[in-house]
Parts: C-alpha cells; structure tokens; sequence
C-alpha cells in the first residue's frame, strides 16, 4: 500500500464510525419511547395485568400481551379479555411500528385517541368496550389495516369517514352495534380487498349502493337488524353481482321489490332475508343453488308457487301470500295476474295479489270479477313503475283497464289491440313513449294523454286526456264543425253550472257562519246514534287551554283545544275532504313524516292552527278494503273514547285512499322513551313517570276490555303504540288490529296478527284470541320499563335475548335481579319496593297459561293503589272553630247568603263565589 493509501486509512475508520456510532443510541431513544407509551398505558388502567411490573417492558416475559421486535419497538399489543378498565393514553399513536392492537372483550371507556401515525397497524379490534367517542382523524394514515373490528360499543352517534377509502387493504370490516348513522357508507365500494362487510344493528337509511358491485371478493354481507326508523330499503338486485358471497343476512329491514336472479355459479350458503317488504316470485335461481344450507324468507310478500328447498335449514311459511300451502303450480288466472304484477317490477302496492284465488271473496286490488272473471282493472295513482306487461291479453274477459296517473315506461303493447271485450284504455300521465297502435275494437275509449308517444298518436285520447277518440284512426285533426259547436255549447253549459255552484257554495257558507255562533242543542236529532254526537275530542285529554290541569274524572268532555277543530268538522261530521288533509299536511310532504308503521305511514298535519296526526293507510294492508268495511272500521274506532286512548278526530274517503285522523301527541312513543334514548334525545324516564305512564294504558286497555259499550282486544299492545304528551301522559295507539269479541267468552279465533315478543304463546300457537293476549303484551312492556331493555335483543348472548325468559329467572335471586334493572333508575328504598310490586304483577301477566294472568281491572287497582297513594292531612278548620261545629240549619244558612254561580265551561267546571 502507497503512501496515498496509508493516509486515506484513517480517514476510512472515522466515516464508518461515523455511520455506525448513532444507530445503538436511536435504537435505545426508539425502546425508552416505546416503553413509556407502555408504562403511560398501565398508569391509564384502573387495574392493569397482574403481570405487568417493573419498567422493562420488552425484555423477559413480565409484559405479556406486549410484543417487540429485535430492536426493542413495540410491534404488538394483545390485551384481549383480560376484564381491563379505565381510558387509552393519547401517547398510543407514538407506537408507530405497531402491527396489531387487539383490546375486545374489556370495559375500556371514554375516547379512542388518535391513531394517525400507526401507517404499519394491520388488525384493530375494540370489540366489546365502553368507548363513547372517536377521534376526528379515525381510519386516517392506516394504510396497512387488513382487519378492523369494533362492534357492541356504546358510541355517540358517528358515520363512517371516507378516510376508509384508504385502508385499501382492508380484508374483515365489522362494525356491529356500534351507532352507525346515516345513509348506507357508499365509501365501503372503495375496498376491493373485502371479504368481510358487517354492519348489523345500528342505525342505517337508504338503499344499497349500486357501486358495491365491485366488491367481487365480498363472501359475508351482513346488514341486518338496523334499528333506524325507515332502516335500510330498496331493492336488493346488487347481491348478485357478489360473485363471492357466500353469507347474506338482510333480515329485519325494509327492503322492497323481488329477489333478483342468481348465477348458477352462486357459493350462497346461507340467505337470510325475513322481515322486509320483499314481493314477487322466488326464483328459481335461488332455489337451485346446491351450496345453500340456511334459508329465510318468513314475514315478507312473496307471491307466487312456494319453493321448494332442498337447503337443510329452511323458514319460509309465515308470512308470504304464497298461491297454495304446498309446493305447486297456481291457478291460471293468479299466473296471469302475477305476469302482470312482473311487468311493474312485482311493487310493494300489488303486495296484496296473494293466494290462489283472485276473484274469490275479496277480490285482489284494483279487480273487479263477475263470475269468477276478472272484468275491470284499476289502477290509477299508485306510483306504478315498469311497463305493461302483454299478460293482459290473458285476461279475455277484462273490459275496463285503468294504468293512469303512474310513472310507466315502455310503449302500449300490441296484445293489448287484439282484446275483445276491452272498451275502455287509460293510460294517460305515465311516462310512455313510441306509437299508439292501432285497436281493433270499434268503440274502445282510449286515453292517453301526457306521455310522450310520437306525434301520430300524442293525442288520440283527446288533448285533456278527459275525451275519449276512438282510436288512433280517428284524430283530433278530423273533427268537423258541429263537433267543435257542440263542444262549445258543452262549455257554455259547464260554466254556468260551475257559477250556480259557486253561488250556492257562498250562500251555504255564509248560513253556516251566522249559525256557527248560535246556541247549540245538547239533544241528539230523532234518529241519530248516541255515538254520532262524540265527534272531536281534546288534543290533549290532560290539559285545558291554559295548560292547567283537568280532574280525571271529567275526561269525557271535549276540552278547550279542541274547540277550533271542531269547526273542522261542523260541515262534513268526522268525513273530511281530502282537500282539507292535502293541505294540512302539505301534500303529505315527506318532512311531515311522524312514523311508519305496519298500517301505513302518519303525517303531522295543522287544522286550523291545531297539530293532528293524519295516517294514510298503506294499500297493502287497507287499500282493498270495499268502502262499507272501511266505515265498519270506523264505526268501531267511534266507539271506544277514553282519556287513555288516542282520539280519532275524522276519516277520509278518497278513490282508493283510506286516511285516518288522530289527535297529536306531542311526547313520542314510549319506546322512544325506554330503548331509544340516543337516537331520540330523551332523558330516561324516572320511577314516578314510568309508573304513571303504566297505569294510563292499564287503563286504557281496562277501558277496551270491559268498560266500553262493547269488548274490544287491541293484540298489538308495544311500546311503539303507546304515545306520550307533553306532561309524559300516556294513550295507547293504533287499533289496526282491534277486534270486537262477543261478550260471551270475550275470546274468538283469528289469524294471528301482531309483534314479536309480545304475543301471548297461545294466541302465536292456535290464533285463538282472548282479553288475556293484551294482559300478556302489557306484563312484557312493564319488563321493558323495569329493565330498560328491548323484548327480543339478538346482540345478546343466546340465552339472554329473550327479555320475558330472562326476566322471570332473576326475579329469583332479588341481588342479581338488582343489576337487571335499569340502571338509569335512581330509586329510594320506597321506590324499590314499588318496583319489587311492579315487577311481580309483570311476572304474573306474563304466565304462559292465560288463566294464570290477571284481568286488566286488577292490574288498575294494584298500580293505583302505588301511584294514587291518598294520606290524611291535617285540616285546618276555617273561621274560629270552622263548619265541623256549626251546625247544619247554620251552614245553609251562611250558603244561602253567599252567591254561587256555576257554568259548565267544555271540560272543568268553574264555581266562582261572590261576597256581600
């Protein structure tokens, strides 16, 4: 070596010195830091694991769940179900090398800090903790995570970020239980990678994302459960395009529309989709699928042939309108009509063409059968999509069809020219297009105005879509001049018969002002029922119009409140036009919206300046109804009036429409009240308002079963049904299901109709209906208002998703039975003991065999005798030694002095007392 080489040697050492001296002092900074987040971690639990002691936190075993690579920095950190409590340190993010953080199955509490920097953390799971809050950056720089699941968490309210969209390698996304809002995430189409995708109970709106196709390596979709008001709706046709999937549970939705076709190359094992609002055929698709194990399907509108599975695990009987009991073909004339329904896309308003036999005893929406043949079909304004199917030309005997005022596509199909017996077409304000073809029937009606045919047949039907034309061999352009004279003298005619009307419209309301304010007779016509004089009744039973208190005992009288609706009702008695509730709840504008229920849906209306409830009944359940049935309905809800129950105000009749109108509770559902308190904001009820809240609908139902002029079973007895003022008052609702049973036996057979949970095990077993189905409900919602739990929760353990099973178990041991109650209940030692009473009258109305439960009337005295708890007081006798000693001659005397004078002012009367 030169001279030049021994110089540089030396020069060589220093730089690798230099190089390599830094690296053990980094390496220890990175091991001290990563120790301290460890120990700051310990400091933050109420009581850390027993092995955990000393500061080394990666050298030894003494910190087991902790797990380090060869350079000292904490890679992982498994705490799972080791009973932990107390909060996360902030400083966890520091852990920047972290790979898994898996804390489930403890009762960690407060925020989840900040994970921002853990950009290597693959698996996050918080399963089963006490965590409230997330941090604003949650799921942001996590570009590693393959694995996040945080189900059973008591959140706020939250939607998941679109940070998501960067965890692309996300494999498992569970998030269960855990208060998800808002409308489906359509973020999650981003995560190609998924396998996994469950989102059950929590609180989720809309429909599915047609983007979600994309998730092609999808094998378990579960989103069932959502505990939102409207829940997930729409069509399910995206579950097809899954090609993985091999798990799908829908259940407890709102899904609408028919199953869509699968491929034969479908892995589906299980397919869980009860409880939605699907309609249409089973496909034969899905039947066909060899993988499928687990089928469900109870409890939606499935028309059609009943499948048969060969699945091991089958429920599909309950529910549906399947054409027979057995699996087979349907009749030709229900085939037919289902070809029909398929053009429309099988909609949720032609849910009720069930069964075999369309024309036999109520006909199918829209028919009308003569000898067992269909001859009329209407249809108008029932937000009819799809097209019109050919099938019609099926159907040789139908004369009338009326397809107006929908939303159709597609054009007029030609089977329909060769009908024999059609006279009459209208099929006007749809969104149909092409040609109007040409009808072979001579003096057919044809009405189609506003679509948008071509110019040829634009206006065969008349340009107003109210004149007939023949056909489209006939146009307008072809009218002569005694047509066109005779249409003026048609106008002429009509104008002055609409001035006439006008007249007498002005002249009849003039009338009725001036006899608005004469005095009104308390005496019923000569042959009016004694009901018909009940026609209003307060909007709050419980105050007048100053908001004072009104005695119970003088409930039947109509209260202050409601003095200006009844001028509502002057005219048309409890029939209102449907002018009057078109503008009252704005045109039944979806922002009215109070709820949706198995009867319908209920708007918040104004009439004349006062809040009603207006329920347009769904035509699945109500709309086939003949007008007489309707009013028979009617004729019953005008029976049963008392403080307890929600008043019907009045009724309206409408082409196909059936509404009915309620006075407004302004306090909510007592569901809202007992299960739903983060979504509703309430404040949890206290001791003394749930106990009040009970004894109202005790006698409420009391009232039903044995007080009212006839018997009356509700059968749908829930909390959802019972509706709160704003005193927190309670009445009970929505009597879809009331039944009048004689007054014999008070019991009849019917189909079983109801909620799950609350049916009494004999009435879901044989249909046979008693005044004890309602007690059995009434014993399960007093449960509910112990315990503040749900009847049926299935993110329970197995063995504890039944409230009644669970409930009557831990009345045995009075400790354990403590933990069981609502812990938002702060109760005194008398409070407590109130509840023990509670508690054991629940258990009684809850007895399996129905003449073990109580009556109504005992339920009523037992709760009195806790709420209504009279003491004596000490009476101050007035006027030097009062009128105890002054005898009676003298008390007349004195009353005769004074000067009383009593009016009967709608519901108190007032006794106003003047001095000489």
């Amino acid at each position: 070596m030169g001279r030049a080489g021994f110089l540089l040697l030396p020069l060589l050492i220093l730089l690798a010195l230099a190089a390599t001296g830094p690296a053990p002092a980094a390496a220890a900074t990175a091991n001290t830091a990563n120790a301290g987040v460890i120990l700051e971690l310990a400091k933050s639990l109420t009581k850390p694991p027993p092995s955990w002691t000393g500061t080394d936190v990666c050298g030894g075993a003494s910190f087991q769940g902790i797990t380090c690579d060869g350079a000292g920095r904490v890679i992982g950190i498994n705490l799972a179900k080791q009973q932990l409590y107390g909060t996360l340190p902030s400083s966890l993010s520091d852990l920047t090398e972290l790979q898994w953080l898996q804390l489930q199955g403890n009762a960690l509490e407060g925020a989840v800090p900040s994970l921002i920097r853990m950009g290597s953390l693959e698996t996050l799971a918080l399963d089963g903790n006490a965590f409230t809050t997330l941090p604003p950056d949650f799921l942001e720089g996590l570009t590693a995570l393959r694995s996040l699941s945080m189900g059973d968490l008591p959140l706020k309210s939250w939607s998941i970020p679109d940070a998501v969209a960067g965890c692309t390698a996300l494999q498992n996304f569970s998030v269960s239980n855990s208060t998800v809002t808002g409308p489906f995430p359509a973020v999650l189409a981003n995560l190609t990678s998924l396998r996994i995708l469950r989102l059950s109970y929590n609180y989720l709106t809309g429909g599915l994302p047609v983007a979600l196709e994309g998730l092609g390596s999808l094998e378990s979709l579960e989103l069932n459960n959502q505990q939102s008001e409207d829940k997930l709706s729409g069509p399910i046709d995206v579950v097809v395009k899954l090609v993985s999937l091999k798990t799908l549970w829908l259940q407890s939705n709102s899904f609408t529309g028919p199953i869509p076709e699968f491929s034969p190359d479908s892995q589906l094992v299980d397919f869980n989709v009860r409880d939605n609002h699907l309609t249409g055929l089973v496909p034969a698709s899905l039947i066909g699928i060899t993988s499928l194990q687990n089928v469900k399907l109870s409890n939606n509108y499935f028309q059609g042939p009943k499948p048969k599975f060969t699945a091991n695990n089958v429920d599909i009987d309950s529910g549906n309108g399947f054409c027979l009991t057995d699996p087979g073909p349907c009749s030709p004339l229900a085939n037919s009509l289902l070809e029909v329904a398929k053009g429309f896309g099988y909609p949720f308003e032609l849910a009720q063409w069930a069964g075999n036999d369309p024309c036999r005893g109520t006909p199918w929406l829209g028919l009308i059968c003569i000898k067992m043949e269909v001859t009329q079909i209407n249809l108008p304004r029932r937000s009819l999509l799809g097209t019109i199917s050919p099938a019609f030309a099926n159907l040789t005997g139908l004369q009338r069809l009326d397809l107006s005022n929908n939303q159709l596509t597609g054009g007029i199909p030609d089977a329909l020219t060769t009908m024999a017996n059609l006279n009459y077409l209208d099929v006007s304000n749809n969104r149909l297009t092409g040609q109007v073809p040409e009808f072979k029937q001579p003096n057919i009606k044809l009405l189609t105005a506003g679509n948008q045919f071509g110019e040829s047949g634009g206006d065969s039907g008349g340009g107003d879509g109210s004149n007939g034309g023949s056909s489209p061999s006939n146009p307008t352009g072809s009218r002569n001049s005694k047509s066109n004279a005779g249409m003026i003298i048609g106008i002429l005619v009509a104008v002055i018969l609409l001035v006439v009307c006008v007249g007498f419209f002005l002249h009849h309301r003039k009338k009725k002002t001036v006899d608005k304010f004469s005095p009104i007779s308390t005496k019923s016509p000569s042959g009016e029922s004694e009901m018909m004089n009940i026609q209003v009744v307060g909007t709050n039973g419980n105050s007048n119009g100053s908001g004072s208190a009104i005695p119970s005992e003088l409930y039947s009288h109509v209260s202050a409140n409601s003095a200006n609706i009844a001028d509502i009702f002057e005219s048309h008695g409890m029939q209102l036009p449907m002018s009057v509730l078109l503008k009252a709840t704005n045109s039944f504008d979806e922002d009215y919206i109070l709820g949706r229920g198995g009867f319908g849906v209920v708007f918040k209306g104004t009439l004349n300046g006062k809040l009603v409830a207006v329920k347009r009944c769904d035509s699945g359940t109500m709309g086939t109804k003949g007008l007489q049935e309707f009013l028979a309905e009617i004729d019953v809800l005008r029976k049963v009036r008392h403080r307890h129950l929600v008043a019907l105000l009045g009724y309206c009749t409408h082409g196909n429409e059936r509404l009915l109108v309620y006075e407004y509770m302004s306090g909510g559902t007592l569901r809202e009240h007992l299960c739903d308190l983060q979504q509703s904001g309430y404040a949890p009820l206290t001791w003394a308002q749930r106990m009040a809240i009970a004894l109202d609908v005790a006698r409420g139902i009391e009232y039903l079963h044995g007080l009212a002029q006839e018997t009356f079973i509700h059968r749908d007895l829930k909390p959802s049904n019972i509706l709160l003022d704003q005193d927190l008052r309670a009445k009970v609702s929505d009597f879809g299901l009331v039944k009048l049973a004689k007054d014999t036996d008070k019991s009849m057979m019917t189909r079983v109709a109801g909620t799950f949970g609350y049916l009494a095990p004999e009435y879901a077993t044989t249909g046979k209906v008693t005044t004890k189905v309602d007690v059995y409900a009434y014993g399960v919602i007093l449960m509910e208002m112990i315990t503040g739990r749900k009847v049926l929760d299935d993110s329970l353990p197995e063995d504890e998703t039944h409230l009644v099973t669970i409930f009557r178990r831990n009345m045995l041991d009075k400790e354990k039975f403590r933990k069981f109650v609502d812990p938002t209940l702060e109760l005194s030692a008398e409070s407590w003991n109130s509840l023990l009473e509670v508690a054991d009258l629940a258990r009684h109305c809850t007895a399996r065999e129905p003449f073990q439960r109580p009556d109504m009337c005992h339920c009523v005295n037992r709760l009195s005798s806790l709420v209504d708890q009279w003491k004596p007081a000490n009476i101050v006798d007035e006027e030097e030694g009062g009128t105890n000693e002054m005898g009676l001659h003298q008390q007349l005397e004195r009353w005769r002095r004074d000067d009383f004078t009593i009016s009967d002012s709608f519901s108190t009367y007032s006794i106003s007392r003047k001095y000489h």
